[in-house]
C-alpha cells in the first residue's frame, strides 16, 4: 500500500500519532535485535506480548518457548557461538487502529567456534512481525523469520591484528552483564 505524503500544515492528531506507534515498533525491533546480541533474554521477552508465538529456524511454538529453551540466548545453549551481531533495517510498517504488520530486514553475523575451528556466519533475511497495543505498549505477537541468503567462511586475520592495534587496550563487545553497554551507558538488564 502507498501512502500519500500531506504538508507540514496538514498533519493532524492521527497523522503524529501513527509516527509515534510506527518509531515505537521500530524500537522494538531494535531492542529484540539487542537482547539476542547481548543475551537478554528478560529484554527479547518484553518485546513480546503474553502468549505470542514464533515460527524460528524450523522452531514453531511460543516465543516465550524459543526464547527460554531453543535460542542461541537460551541459558540451555550449547551453540558454539562466541559473537552475534543483528542489523535490522528497510522497516515497513502497516499500522489499522491497535494492530500492525511489520516487514524488516535482518543481517546477522554469527561467530562460531567448535572442534573445527572459528567459523563466521552471515545471514540475511526477514522478519514477518505481527503487532499490537495493549496494556499501554507494542509488542509482537506472532514472528516469522524468513531466511533469504546465508554464506559461512572460516575466520580471518582480526582488524586490530591487521593494522597493528594492541588488542588489550580495546573496548571489546560481550556476552551478557559485562558488555559495556551495561556499565558505560547506565543500561538496565531487561529493558
Amino acid at each position: 500500500m502507498t501512502e500519500t505524503m500531506s504538508t507540514p500544515s496538514e498533519y493532524d492528531a492521527a497523522a503524529v500519532g501513527a509516527l509515534v506507534a510506527k518509531q515505537q515498533i521500530t524500537e522494538v525491533l531494535y531492542r529484540r535485535a539487542r537482547a539476542g546480541d547481548r543475551r537478554d533474554v528478560e529484554l527479547a521477552l518484553a518485546c513480546y506480548h503474553p502468549g505470542a508465538t514464533e515460527e524460528h529456524e524450523g522452531f514453531s511454538g511460543t516465543a516465550a518457548e524459543f526464547i527460554r529453551n531453543v535460542s542461541m540466548i537460551s541459558p540451555n545453549s550449547t551453540a558454539p557461538v562466541i559473537g552475534l551481531w543483528h542489523l535490522i533495517s528497510n522497516i515497513l510498517i502497516e499500522l489499522s487502529g491497535d494492530e500492525a504488520s511489520v516487514e524488516s530486514y535482518h543481517l546477522a553475523v554469527v561467530i562460531g567456534d567448535d572442534d573445527s575451528g572459528e567459523t563466521q556466519s552471515s545471514i540475511g533475511g526477514r522478519y514477518l512481525d505481527k503487532f499490537a497495543f495493549r496494556d499501554g505498549r507494542w509488542a509482537i505477537t506472532h514472528r516469522e523469520v524468513v531466511f533469504d541468503w546465508s554464506r559461512v567462511d572460516a575466520a580471518t586475520t582480526p582488524y586490530w591484528e591487521l593494522v597493528g592495534l594492541d588488542e588489550a587496550k580495546l573496548l571489546r563487545g560481550r556476552f551478557g552483564p559485562d558488555d559495556p553497554l551495561y556499565h558505560q551507558l547506565d543500561v538496565t538488564r531487561g529493558q
